[in-house]
């Protein structure tokens, strides 16, 4: 994969037999359910393993880098891989583990103040009710 932007494209790119005007298709305009498909990955992740004593439920946060205003939940706040203040999206992450093999089983954007207390930022985030990163994690674990 080329360095840089990550995109359907560069997808494409290194997944044989694949096109990135599907992949654009199917994530912007086919009716489909992210929960759904997230508790899925969670019940196959799961199978094998859950409850053993090698397995584990890993909760970790992580900022993107970002340089405009108007991506979703984007504002100056902390971002480990820099370790400091700048702009960026910071979500919450619920991974099942199983040695070294991780799946992704959860995910929630963290949305600063900024955002939920502006109506016209808020009206574009439905029906989603402000949470600390906490709260979000929690969830994360009773789901």
């Amino acid at each position: 994969m080329q360095s840089g932007k990550r995109n359907m494209e560069r997808i494409a790119e290194v997944v044989p037999e694949s096109d990135e005007q599907r992949y654009q298709h199917f994530l912007l305009v086919s009716a489909w359910n992210e929960r759904a498909v997230l508790d899925q990955v969670a019940r196959e992740a799961n199978r094998p393993s859950g409850g053993t004593a090698e397995s584990a439920l890993i909760l970790d946060e992580s900022g993107i880098l970002k340089s405009g205003t108007k991506s979703v939940g984007v504002g100056r706040q902390y971002i480990g891989q820099l370790g400091k203040v700048d702009n960026c999206q910071t979500g919450v992450y619920a991974m099942h583990s199983l040695g070294e093999r991780t799946a992704l089983v959860d995910e929630w954007l963290y949305l600063l103040a900024s955002w939920t207390a502006d109506p016209d930022r808020y009206a574009v985030l439905g029906e989603q009710v402000p949470k600390s990163k906490t709260e979000l994690a929690l969830e994360m674990v009773l789901h």
